[in-house]
């Protein structure tokens, strides 16, 4: 693992990332470097720079929950890079059903699989200040919530659903689910609200404002991979739950994320 005592030789093979006060190991990518036993230096910068790079887009403090998929276990993808401890407390992910892991990320099955984030949308979130996103690495027909806090029938909840058929769903706090065209599942996409009245979708950088009153959040907590009775088959390099972003931070959320998955030569 990155430690103070080996910073030197990580620093002249260009290993090491810069921290925003310019050097050394930013010590929340440290704690999630240690909690998820990541000893692969390339992976270990490529962390230590997107926590970097949130804090410096001013996007690190509206996060809940980042799950960076990097370690290539079930163990190491559990953790919330933003609180990397082992409990349904700090929202670290419970793999159900099938799933594969991978220096990729995390594959579920479309059949069984899905992961608990134990973070209660209702508790957690706010009505009108919310987002959810997630980075997928397939291209399928599936339709099932690549991430979301309740079912199909259940008002009030946060979905992104990814399919080439009809094209991206998505929900924050809402009755309806709007659309938006989309023949490819593959990139970055956030689903957000800011106002009582509207959300907006980034698809792979690219934003649609929707008008949406919002709803009461939902009393449950938010799955990834799919949520049961509705399975997806998406591998999943990143997601995120929080706070409302601005459209600068979207912008930047998605340069960070874009960069983080570069970093890993993994992006799509």
């Amino acid at each position: 693992m990155i430690g103070y005592g080996n910073s030197m030789f990580l620093a002249t093979h260009g290993i090491l990332a810069r921290t925003a006060s310019g050097g050394g190991v930013d010590p929340d990518a440290q704690a999630f470097i240690t909690a998820a036993s990541i000893t692969d230096p390339t992976q270990q910068s490529a962390i230590n720079q997107l926590v970097v790079d949130l804090k410096g887009y001013s996007i690190w403090t509206k996060m809940k929950a980042l799950y960076p998929f990097v370690g290539g276990t079930a163990s190491a993808h559990k953790f919330n890079l933003k609180n990397p401890l082992d409990t349904n407390a700090a929202f670290r992910l419970s793999f159900l059903g099938g799933w594969t892991h991978s220096v990729n990320g995390a594959l579920p099955n479309g059949t069984n699989g899905y992961a608990d984030t134990f973070l209660n949308d209702l508790s957690n979130l706010s009505q009108n200040d919310a987002h959810c996103s997630v980075y997928s690495r397939t291209n399928t027909s599936v339709f099932a919530p690549a991430i979301g806090s309740n079912s199909y029938g259940q008002n009030g909840g946060c979905k992104l659903t990814l399919s080439v058929i009809g094209g991206t769903y998505y929900s924050i706090h809402s009755a309806d689910q709007p659309n938006t065209a989309n023949t490819d599942t593959r990139g970055f996409f956030i689903a957000n609200r800011t106002l009582s009245t509207s959300t907006s979708l980034m698809i792979r950088g690219s934003v649609t404002t929707h008008t949406q009153a919002s709803q009461t959040p939902s009393n449950t907590t938010f799955k990834i991979g799919g949520i049961p009775s509705f399975y997806d088959n998406k591998q999943i390099a990143f997601a995120s739950i929080g706070d409302g972003l601005t459209a600068q931070n979207m912008t930047d959320l998605n340069t960070a994320v874009v960069a983080f998955q570069t970093a890993l030569s993994r992006n799509v």
